[in-house]
């Protein structure tokens, strides 16, 4: 009877998986990034958004950077069934829109949108000639690839989410470890809080899509880990407030 229902138990692990990431990945672009217009002592936060999401996904996040008194410009791109360069072509023509005439220019990113802003700082510096570059932000970004990806490579789940989705796993295929290091200051931000349905995928802790150890850069100016899941990052206000913190002293508060 035990070896009858192995299978049928394995198989319930993935379906419910595959269900689960679906969920995490459900969404569409919804709409252009709007464009803010500046005085001379404004900052912009150019923030984008992960897998699967939209500028709508950001939206709690983009209001409490606001009332920090940052002016804010949300991506707002496809990265479902497209490729690696056409997510990059897309953002890249957003962010030239968004930074023109801006007095200085911070970047946040969740998740894929790490490493939108990662490809962007690596290939466009040059945009950001006449505006001041501050601090960089990557939250729950899976700078080296995510395990879970790895486990999900053959999937029908990967075959739908296009070359994009496939560049999240972990080793010479990875966006991630193809992105040059950046010469700026750079803070992370980890989550710590598994799923019980994806953690036996991971060595170590995990937000339950990204490794804790898969979000560190070596060039990074400061790290710290939260308590949140990988989801729940661009709603938790602690994440929020260390994310303001570094933009506003250049480290997070420890």
């Amino acid at each position: 009877m035990r070896e009858k229902l192995e299978p049928i138990m394995r198989k319930s692990i993935v379906t419910s998986i595959l269900f689960f990431l679906s969920l995490q990945l459900a969404g569409c672009a919804s709409s252009a990034a709007s464009l803010p217009t500046y005085k001379p002592d404004d900052e912009l936060v150019v923030l984008a958004h992960g897998l699967g999401r939209s500028d709508w996904a950001m939206w709690r996040f983009a209001q409490r950077l606001k009332d920090a008194g940052y002016k804010v410009c949300s991506l707002d791109y496809q990265s479902i069934g497209v490729s690696v360069a056409e997510v990059l072509t897309e953002t890249s023509t957003q962010i030239d829109a968004c930074i023109l005439n801006a007095p200085k220019v911070h970047f946040v990113g969740h998740s894929l949108g790490g490493l939108v802003i990662r490809a962007y700082l690596q290939n466009k510096t040059h945009k950001l000639q006449k505006a001041k570059i501050g601090e960089v932000v990557l939250i729950g970004t899976p700078n080296k690839g995510s395990e879970l990806a790895d486990h999900l490579n053959d999937s029908w789940l990967m075959e739908i989410g296009g070359g994009i989705s496939r560049a999240l796993v972990t080793g010479t295929r990875s966006l991630g470890n193809n992105l040059n290091a950046l010469d700026m200051n750079i803070g992370v931000i980890a989550g710590t809080k598994s799923f019980a349905l994806t953690n036996a995928n991971f060595t170590g802790p995990n937000d339950g899509l990204v490794s804790v150890a898969s979000t560190k850069l070596d060039t990074m100016s400061d790290f710290i880990t939260i308590e949140v899941s990988h989801s729940m990052m661009r709603y938790n206000q602690e994440v929020a407030q260390q994310t303001i913190y570094f933009l506003q002293k250049g480290m997070f508060k420890h």
